[in-house]
């Protein structure tokens, strides 16, 4: 039976977060309605969720290595990474802002290991689907990792700008789809379907990252929109 098998960070794996511990953190928790489980059920076929909360490129290398014989039952490889390679280490920044920092997966590196995820699942004859990255709130987000640190010695390394943050952000994402057009892999949009909302923020969780259930609802609809155009994916259903 064909399956699809996802990699990706917490987006994928359908964390969402609206509440908050009685410390002021967010509360994370999965969703039973995330977009993949909706796919599935839309789709009427299996997906292997191998997504995890914090994830990057290079814990997705590790992740289709250590899949390997469950992704061989696949035939669709669909994958969501960006969101935390060009994340920073905020505690970091907060105690020396005067210093410069990298992100946690340097472009160069994010686009080599991107490279060789494609290429893995290609030879093994596993057609690869990329999916973009979704907007952020730079707003909430910076409230978000600045929670317990020095909020004004990060915004003088943002240049007093919250909007830094987006981008590096849409640089990853820009990036992606150059890389996806060399590759010849489809890549689905599901950055602008936010963007051409009014408020897209209605759209995200009260961290300014990880999509709420409209979020993920608006994903699924996206997704089953492109799935119709994939011959891969059309062979799962």
């Amino acid at each position: 039976m064909n399956m699809i098998s996802t990699f990706g960070d917490s987006i994928m794996r359908g964390v969402i977060s609206d509440a908050k511990k009685g410390d002021g953190k967010p509360k994370y928790k999965i969703s039973e309605h995330n977009f993949v489980s909706r796919c599935e059920q839309i789709l009427g076929v299996r997906i292997l969720n191998f997504s995890c909360f914090g994830s990057t490129t290079t814990q997705g290398m590790k992740y289709v290595d250590r899949y390997d014989n469950e992704l061989k039952s696949s035939n669709v490889a669909v994958f969501e990474y960006g969101g935390n390679d060009c994340d920073f280490d905020w505690k970091a920044v907060a105690e020396a802002p005067q210093e410069r920092h990298q992100p946690k997966v340097s472009l160069q590196r994010f686009l080599q290991q991107y490279n060789s995820l494609i290429d893995r699942v290609t030879q093994m004859g596993i057609h690869p689907v990329i999916l973009s990255m979704p907007v952020i709130d730079p707003d909430r987000f910076f409230e978000t990792v600045s929670f317990g640190l020095n909020k004004d010695n990060i915004l003088h390394w943002l240049g007093g700008k919250t909007i830094r943050i987006s981008h590096w952000h849409e640089m990853y994402n820009l990036e992606l789809f150059k890389l996806a057009r060399q590759k010849e892999v489809p890549i689905v949009d599901i950055t602008s379907p936010f963007l051409a909302l009014a408020h897209y923020d209605d759209y995200l969780c009260a961290d300014g990252i990880h999509p709420n259930e409209r979020g993920h609802a608006l994903i699924a609809e996206v997704l089953m929109e492109k799935a119709a155009h994939y011959p891969a994916l059309q062979q799962c259903g």
